[in-house]
């Protein structure tokens, strides 16, 4: 997939951001960019109503700007390199029951979920401003994570 478009959208002016960066109109890679990605996912029905739904998310990293001590961007923005490659397999475990007594005309689904199965370090921030003595870092990664579910279904 490719992502290249306005820069300065409605979000960059109505967003979270305290005091936002607005910069001169400029037309580039969007911030989600990514060229090359492989996504797989599926729902495996096994014997005993147990369900397997893994994904598998592979992709190249998103594009990054620098910015200067001032936080004015330097050089084209989104075009000063890309995080590191994405790669994360999340795993969903589904058990489907009937409820009992008046109930029987519904199931639950009980499941056990892992995200980031491998703990793959996807980082999330990077330190883009070049005066910083910790450029380039990558930060706040997403380790493993654990979850549970309960889906109630009329039959």
């Amino acid at each position: 997939s490719s992502a290249r478009g306005d820069l300065n959208d409605f979000n960059t002016y109505y967003s979270n951001f305290e005091n936002p960066i607005i910069q001169p109109n400029e037309s580039s890679r969007l911030p989600w960019d990514a060229p090359n990605r492989f996504l797989f996912y599926g729902r495996f029905h096994t014997p005993y109503g147990l369900t397997f739904a893994p994904v598998v998310d592979m992709r190249t990293g998103f594009p990054y700007s620098t910015i200067d001590e001032n936080r004015n961007f330097a050089g084209p923005r989104n075009q000063a390199g890309r995080y590191p490659k994405f790669f994360s397999v999340d795993l969903q475990v589904l058990k489907s029951i009937t409820l009992p007594g008046r109930f029987s005309k519904y199931k639950a689904e009980l499941g056990f979920k892992v995200f980031n199965l491998t703990n793959h370090f996807n980082p999330r921030d990077l330190q883009n401003n070049l005066a910083s003595d910790s450029f380039g870092g990558l930060y706040n990664g997403v380790g493993r994570k654990y979850g549970t579910r309960i889906t109630f279904v009329k039959k």
